[in-house]
């Protein structure tokens, strides 16, 4: 699939209704991981779960996480945390934050600048790397005692990456957003 065409697919999808309806279904599947699946996780961890370390952490501190899992609590990590709500999350997060960013570009009549054009794609990246990380997680945590320091530093970097761009993201769409109501203000002040 071609930007253009994915550009026409996403722009097709940047009413408010389906927006707010994008908006409410992350964020339930959001809601799920915070109250079922991650209270259990850290609890055994005895600390935030990988997921959850935006700044990543050391060979050590994984190495010590990882003594602390129970198969329990590993296949609850694996399924249905990693390989259903993670999977979910990060795509319905990405079709948000899109929409969003593609939506304010064109209410701020946003000039076709290369760079500016392309910031729809950043949430795709963030969720491409937050499904590397979901795989490096599984690996970590189903072969707890061969794991190598270049995984556990591999699926930190990707945690720290996701996080990021992630935040980045975010400040994007806060970005236009507020460029949005200025316009928007200097608008109506200009009309009275």
């Amino acid at each position: 699939m071609n930007l253009t065409k994915l550009y026409s697919i996403l722009e097709r999808l940047t009413t408010k209704r389906v927006i707010l309806v994008l908006f409410v279904v992350a964020h339930l599947v959001l809601l799920l991981m915070m109250l079922f699946t991650f209270p259990r996780i850290n609890a055994q961890l005895e600390t935030e779960a990988f997921d959850l370390k935006a700044t990543g952490y050391t060979v050590e501190e994984a190495t010590a996480m990882l003594q602390k899992l129970d198969q329990a609590t590993i296949n609850l990590y694996l399924f249905p945390q990693l390989f259903l709500l993670d999977v979910l999350y990060p795509f319905l997060l990405a079709l948000l934050l899109s929409t969003l960013i593609i939506r304010l570009s064109g209410l701020i009549k946003m000039r076709a600048h290369p760079l500016l054009s392309h910031l729809y794609l950043l949430p795709f990246l963030a969720m491409a790397l937050d499904y590397a990380e979901n795989v490096s997680i599984a690996l970590m945590i189903t072969n707890t005692s061969q794991i190598s320091a270049g995984t556990i530093q591999t699926a930190s970097l990707f945690t720290q990456l996701k996080s990021g761009i992630t935040t980045i993201c975010w400040l994007v769409v806060i970005i236009l957003f507020f460029v949005w109501l200025v316009n928007r203000k200097r608008s109506s002040a200009e009309a009275n």
